[in-house]
């Protein structure tokens, strides 16, 4: 048997909500995405995710939430705010906050983080694939030294160095 799931506004039965919807009444593309809010959750939240599925069911969901997301960053490609990096930060924040109750929420939760990583990851592995080519001339030894520099920086010498270059 099917379970109906709205596609509009209206609020859900008082039953306990299944599932993802749909939410193209929403105020900006974020909070139209649909593991995004609180239908699940008492406050609003970046993976409002049943957790339910197992893990083997919660690896499809967050697959499929890595695809939403994904889909998101292409197109809000033109918007200045969309903040890729710091969305997918909030998501896995969201996900690191949920509590869960029993195993099997434990492992639908485990299964829906393991997938969303790993469809990043792929999409991941794909860009730097396509598009990494710039990576070949650059020895790791440059990379190691670069990063080391920074790390024996402090803020107060880049904000000093920043303030020289404006105020000469």
């Amino acid at each position: 048997m099917k379970v109906s799931i709205p596609k509009s506004k209206r609020p859900l039965p008082k039953r306990k909500p299944v599932g993802l919807r749909s939410k193209p009444d929403g105020k900006c593309a974020w909070d139209r995405l649909p593991f995004v809010g609180k239908d699940h959750s008492k406050s609003s939240s970046n993976w409002d995710v049943p957790l339910t599925g197992g893990f083997f069911g919660g690896i499809e969901v967050g697959r499929i939430a890595g695809r939403m997301f994904l889909k998101y960053l292409r197109d809000e490609r033109e918007n200045p705010t969309r903040l890729g990096s710091s969305s997918l930060r909030s998501v896995l924040a969201s996900m690191d906050a949920k509590v869960t109750t029993t195993d099997e929420e434990k492992l639908s939760l485990d299964g829906q983080r393991a997938g969303f990583i790993g469809e990043i990851a792929y999409w991941l592995e794909s860009a730097a694939e396509r598009l990494g080519s710039c990576f070949d001339a650059i020895p790791e030894r440059s990379l190691v030294l670069q990063a080391n520099e920074s790390l024996e920086r402090t803020d107060e010498a880049f904000h000093a160095a920043i303030n020289s270059k404006v105020n000469p």
